[in-house]
């Protein structure tokens, strides 16, 4: 059997492969998707034709031939994308890593290059298939030679040889340059005989046989005009001929043998695959390494010693030698499952002990725990201290969480110990759900492993400062608060209940009235037919099971008819009623009496917090009802009051310091309403004449740039047409020129190095920034906007947060922080306190981070969360 040589047009292939997959960009920014695309492509064809020898041809930047005889050859080609000029590079060193050879000559292009090897190829023998997604190609395709022709981007192959060639033309593989002659390329801009298309090309070559065959015999051409424009243009079609004809005698020095395929270089293939984060085509070549895995049995099987409870002091006498520990306590809840693995000295330990013995192992862990001297080193240890907080045990010297830092490092990739192994320590650990004292010792010893490496990530980063002095020292002020909880109301909270299934019985009546019928208000079906059929409203937007009623639906509709407004009002109460109402009263805890929200720290891109169990974040208060809900939450010790801090339009302030717009700027110095200057600005009023309804257009479009807002959202949230819209937004941009600027400085830098960053540097990655599909490169351009002023938001307030917990344990007082809802802070306090818990609150926050423009802080106290009124 002959010997197979495989011959790549390295040229088409990346760019059919950039085009045709979503843009994917590595951490550090680099565009990787056309070389992705390629090698998948290639590893595809290498395991189907199994070929002895490969090249892959690329053209190089350097005139070629063809551009030296029609300076018009290919004019009308586009610039390369910016994002695909550095993935060629990239591509030739992957190549070159899977032991593949790739060619090139200056002045000539990869389909010569390829059509002269295809040649010497079939002289010595050897059967030849070629790659590529430029049908020049199928003129080189013979009885020993065939062509892969790249269809649907570059997912499937379409096999061609001369019967298939025949099928589709009606020609012989050498005519299709004679096809080129007549027709010309629009592609490549070869012109060929201008009124003669590919069917009278193809209808003229199975006439006569070739160019040549028809201009000898122009007489025998039907059609007058015909015969006169290729009797015009005879010197133009075989200029064209001569274009389309690739060049099989490159003086090209590398020879057959030179092309045989060797070894990949595991080493090279793998660390250039890792970089550009390749981790499918890592496993498919078998490239993890070979050194042993810490697979789950090893884990099980790590050397550890099990305790008894009376043993614990033999730990805190190593940590306390060692100076550093490190620990896992799990917590499902606000309950420790009964075991605690330890690492200290180099050694393993664990000791399970029985819900009834939990207070033994605080009282012989709890002062090695609360030692400040002695480092702490975990994994997600907010649940374990929120749970010791509880049971009144501090755990002090907290040095490093891993969960945290693989959080910072890319806050959309997984914090789980196994998937950082797998990442960052190239090992397989298999996922548990349950670890044993074994494998939770396992785990820990992995965890000190990956602590210098992610060191370094954040250190690259620029990181380490918002790790060490923002993150870390947060995780216990969180998990006090979660500790320390909130007091609920019952007797108000059952009063509501009361209030709110009456709310919901008028409603419903009132809708079943307009609608003229009873529906099921809760069914997307009945009510998209009430709508839609019986109310004739213009469906919004469809599903695959009829027409949506979502609330993006709905709130479009709602100028249309008094219906849908009612039907809003009743989703909203139902969902509070569920969620909170009936809900909170399942929350509390039995033992405390009070609700213990969890604090996320590790969700969001942003940076900001978030909760659960319940989400006090998320409680509707733009009607009454849903306000009325925090009158149920009031300080946990009787007698206290709530103190609530809110910083004042904290995200505008940021965007004007970030984009530095001394309009805004001087606004915010003056201490203007904001509000009142935006419309003044944009509508071009004096400020005296502002509005209530202009001042609230204005607002809308304030927050609506800082959330990316287009003009259709505008038009929708204000209810105006979206030309008005628009013009809100351009009249907003000329009187703000540095908001525009910030906003085109900050989506380009987001483009060139694939994340953006806040005040203190917090990244988030934005791939979707090169993606071709527009809704996602629109959607990932305003969260490319945003980004920067809602995460340096969360960023100072985090600031405050840990500055105000250093604060009040210094001073040694018994008010304590008990919630954070976006901009807002609560303190629980004794009334004795409140007036150094203001001036403590007050000095936080407003000195957390110092801006271009002042940061305003206003103070509230009530009995409970809803009563709050400025002192």
């Amino acid at each position: 059997m002959a010997e197979k040589i495989l011959l790549v047009d390295g040229n088409s292939l990346v760019f059919r492969a950039f085009h045709g997959i979503p843009g994917l960009v590595a951490r550090d920014g680099t565009p990787t998707n056309a070389v992705y695309g390629l090698l998948s492509m290639l590893l595809k064809v290498l395991k189907e034709e199994e070929p002895d020898y490969v090249a892959v041809a690329f053209d190089l930047a350097a005139p070629t031939f063809r551009q030296q005889s029609f300076a018009a050859y290919k004019a009308n080609r586009q610039a390369m994308p910016d994002q695909l000029a550095p993935q060629f590079p990239l591509a030739k060193e992957a190549i070159g890593a899977l032991g593949l050879t790739v060619v090139e000559l200056e002045g000539y292009e990869a389909d010569d290059l390829i059509g002269t090897i295809a040649r010497r190829a079939t002289e010595a023998g050897l059967e030849t298939v070629i790659v590529t997604g430029d049908k020049d190609s199928f003129q080189l395709i013979g009885p020993s030679t065939r062509v892969a022709y790249t269809v649907k981007g570059i997912s499937q192959l379409a096999r061609y040889d001369e019967a298939a060639v025949q099928e589709r033309y009606g020609l012989t593989p050498g005519q299709l340059i004679d096809l080129k002659g007549l027709a010309g390329d629009t592609s490549d801009n070869i012109p060929g005989v201008p009124g003669i298309g590919e069917k009278t090309a193809l209808k003229l070559l199975v006439d006569f046989g070739s160019l040549e065959a028809v201009l000898a015999n122009l007489d025998r051409v039907k059609g007058e005009r015909l015969q006169r424009l290729l009797k015009d243009h005879s010197e133009q079609a075989r200029l064209s001929r001569q274009l389309a004809t690739i060049d099989r005698a490159v003086p090209l020095a590398t020879s057959i043998s030179a092309l045989r395929r060797r070894p990949p270089d595991k080493d090279h293939a793998r660390s250039l695959f890792s970089r550009l984060e390749f981790s499918t085509l890592i496993d498919r070549l078998g490239l993890t390494p070979e050194a042993p895995q810490p697979a789950q049995t090893e884990l099980a099987g790590l050397a550890h010693t099990m305790l008894c409870l009376a043993d614990l002091g033999k730990v805190a006498e190593l940590a306390r030698g060692e100076g550093r520990m490190t620990l896992a306590l799990p917590v499902v809840g606000r309950a420790a499952v009964g075991s605690l693995a330890m690492r200290a000295g180099g050694e393993s330990f664990c000791v399970e002990f029985a819900p009834g013995d939990a207070g033994q192992v605080v009282a012989a862990l709890g002062p090695l725990l609360a030692d400040e001297a002695v480092r702490k080193v975990g994994h997600g240890l907010k649940p374990a201290i929120s749970w010791l907080a509880g049971l009144g045990v501090p755990l002090r010297g907290l040095d490093w969480d891993g969960a945290v830092a693989s959080y910072l490092v890319d806050p959309g990739q997984s914090t789980r110990v196994e998937d950082l192994a797998r990442r960052y320590l190239q090992e397989d650990v298999q996922p548990i759900k349950h670890p044993g004292p074994g494998q939770q010792c396992g785990l820990l010893e992995l965890v000190e492993r990956l602590r210098p490496v992610l060191e370094g990530e954040l250190s690259g980063a620029d990181m380490l400062w918002l790790y060490r002095e923002v993150e870390l020292p947060l995780i216990p002020v969180l998990a006090g608060m979660e500790a320390a909880g909130m007091g609920l109301d019952r007797a108000r909270l059952r009063e509501m209940n009361v209030a709110f299934t009456a709310r919901l019985e008028e409603l419903t009546q009132a809708i079943h009235g307009l609608a003229g019928m009873e529906f099921n208000i809760q069914s997307t079906r009945q009510l998209g037919e009430v709508l839609f059929a019986k109310l004739g409203l213009p469906p919004v937007k469809k599903t695959k099971t009829g027409y949506s009623t979502d609330a993006e639906v709905l709130e479009a509709l709602a100028p249309s008819h008094a219906i849908v407004r009612l039907i809003l009002e009743h989703r909203q109460l139902s969902k509070l009623k569920g969620t909170y109402v009936d809900g909170l009263e399942n929350l509390v805890d039995q033992a405390t009496g009070r609700i213990h929200t969890t604090f996320h720290q590790i969700v969001t891109a942003t940076g900001r917090l978030s909760s659960s169990d319940p989400n006090l974040q998320n409680i509707p208060v733009r009607f009454d009802l849903g306000r009325q809900l925090r009158r149920v939450f009031v300080p946990a010790t009787p007698g206290r009051l709530f103190l609530c801090a809110d910083y004042s339009q904290i995200e505008l302030r940021v965007l004007a310091h970030l984009a530095g717009d001394e309009v805004l700027q001087e606004a915010f110095r003056r201490g203007e309403d904001i509000h009142c200057r935006t419309a003044a600005e944009v509508f071009g009023v004096p400020m005296a004449s502002v509005t209530e309804e202009l001042r609230d257009r204005a607002k809308a479009v304030n927050f609506g740039i800082v959330y990316g807002i287009s003009d259709f959202g505008l038009s929708r949230n204000l209810g105006i047409s979206r030309r008005e819209a628009a013009e809100y937004i351009e009249g907003y941009f000329q009187r703000y020129s540095g908001v525009k600027r910030f906003a085109s400085r900050v989506i380009a830098e987001g483009r060139e190095r694939g994340y953006v960053t806040t005040i203190l540097n917090r990244r988030r990655y934005l791939p979707d920034l090169h993606n071709r599909n527009w809704t996602l490169r629109q959607f990932a351009e305003r969260t490319a906007v945003n980004t920067p002023i809602q995460g340096s938001a969360a960023d100072i307030i985090k600031l405050a947060m840990v500055r105000l917990a250093a604060e009040l344990k210094a001073k040694g007082l018994q008010s304590r922080l008990v919630l954070q809802v976006h901009d807002e802070l609560i303190c629980e306090a004794p009334p004795a306190e409140l007036g150094e818990l203001k001036e403590l609150v007050h000095r936080s926050m407003a000195t957390a981070f110092s801006l271009s423009v002042p940061l305003v802080v206003d103070l509230k106290q009530g009995p409970n969360w809803y009563e709050l009124t400025e002192e």
